[in-house]
């Protein structure tokens, strides 16, 4: 959608029709690739302990009922995916653009649409409606809103945020630069975008106008989350409850518990709470530190990615008042676990799917009722580097 005319109408591009049949996303999840990481960091933990892949092959595995059917091959690698809430396309960032793709009787993807992103995105969120999606880029320093039409393509910016912070220079390794690494809309309302910003160590939170798809908010407003300055907050995840957001720190090892107030738009910080074991220092080069949280379905569990031991660690959650205390820790089944989605439609029961970067594999685990974690396969990705997975449903 973009607007017509000085009303505020808004009227869709023309484009491409998507497939919006039951043959669309519901049914199958998927698996984008990127490059290795670790293996080609030299003060990472793997690095010298694991060659290179061979092969990294580009674009996306697809699954239909946790069965792999076929590899989507594309000309870029996949920085994050979502699948849209209504109209039946999948939506990826790769190679500085947010793109669309009608999804095959098959689930195979076609690209049909795409614009820039202003950046590489690193991670991006769709609006609960549809009709915006908001980009973390991380090397350009920017957040973006672009427009999302009701043919699903994609339309050109109709805002950014650019970010520039006096920094440490003694912390120059990793955070030379804003960094956003992830953005989220408020889940309740969807008024308001939290960005993770490993290079600033802050939380940027603006008001969004879903509306206009503009972001509201000047550099020093007092809703931005300032963290200790070596944090690096990478990702974060609502709880799905009670007013909790918690904030993994890719840098020094931390989840930060907040209360959310989402009248106002402001976080405020409860607790602070280690993943790695006692004694293990985090490791603070490119692709070696705390990678991904999400917070169960049913509130009492958390589970965050730590690469530099190679691990998934759990969490309880205190449902009265949200403190995390530490459940178990379990090795990723591979190299590099960067992202993990949680499996609610699994026959099975509940699995947590960890996608290792370097080993090239996607290492699943079953949920207990109580929320802990049992291996219970891995499955090798013939030359892909798991980047993001979806899941299905």
């Amino acid at each position: 959608i973009l607007p017509s005319d000085c009303s505020g109408r808004l009227e869709p591009f023309s484009a491409v029709a998507p497939d919006t049949s039951s043959a669309g996303t519901k049914m199958y999840s998927y698996v984008g690739s990127s490059p290795a990481a670790q293996v080609k960091v030299s003060d990472s933990p793997a690095y010298g302990k694991l060659p290179p892949p061979a092969v990294e092959k580009k674009g996306v595995m697809v699954y239909r009922a946790g069965e792999r059917v076929g590899f989507s091959e594309l000309k870029h690698h996949v920085g994050w995916m979502e699948k849209h809430p209504s109209n039946g396309c999948v939506y990826a960032a790769g190679s500085g653009k947010l793109r669309a793709y009608k999804v095959a009787a098959d689930g195979m993807l076609e690209e049909f649409s795409s614009a820039d992103a202003l950046g590489n995105p690193a991670h991006f969120c769709l609006s609960a409606d549809g009709a915006w999606a908001l980009c973390a880029n991380y090397s350009a320093s920017t957040l973006s809103v672009l427009p999302i039409a009701a043919d699903g393509s994609v339309g050109a910016a109709t805002d950014s945020k650019h970010h520039v912070v006096r920094l440490n220079p003694q912390l120059a390794d990793r955070q030379e630069a804003c960094h956003p690494h992830q953005v989220r809309l408020d889940p309740g309302s969807g008024a308001w975008a939290l960005a993770c910003d490993l290079g600033a160590s802050r939380v940027w939170v603006y008001a969004f106008d879903v509306a206009r798809g503009s972001l509201a908010g000047a550099a020093n407003s007092e809703r931005h989350l300032l963290l200790p300055e070596a944090s690096g907050p990478r990702h974060l995840d609502f709880h799905p409850t009670k007013p909790w957001v918690y904030v993994l720190c890719e840098l020094d090892g931390n989840i930060v518990g907040c209360r959310w107030d989402a009248e106002q738009g402001r976080l405020t910080p409860f607790g602070s709470y280690y993943t790695l074991p006692d004694g293990v220092s985090p490791c603070r080069a490119h692709h070696s530190g705390g990678s991904h949280v999400l917070v169960s379905a049913d509130g009492r569990c958390l589970y965050a990615t730590t690469r530099t031991d190679g691990a998934v660690v759990a969490f309880n959650i205190d449902t009265a008042t949200g403190e995390l205390a530490f459940k178990q820790r379990v090795p990723c089944g591979g190299v590099c676990p960067r992202s993990f989605v949680l499996d609610y439609a699994s026959p099975g029961g509940p699995l947590l799917l960890v996608g290792n970067q370097d080993s090239q594999n996607v290492a699943s685990f079953s949920v207990a009722t109580d929320g802990s974690l049992s291996l219970r396969s891995i499955e090798e990705l013939d030359g892909v580097c798991p980047n993001v997975l979806t899941a299905p449903a």
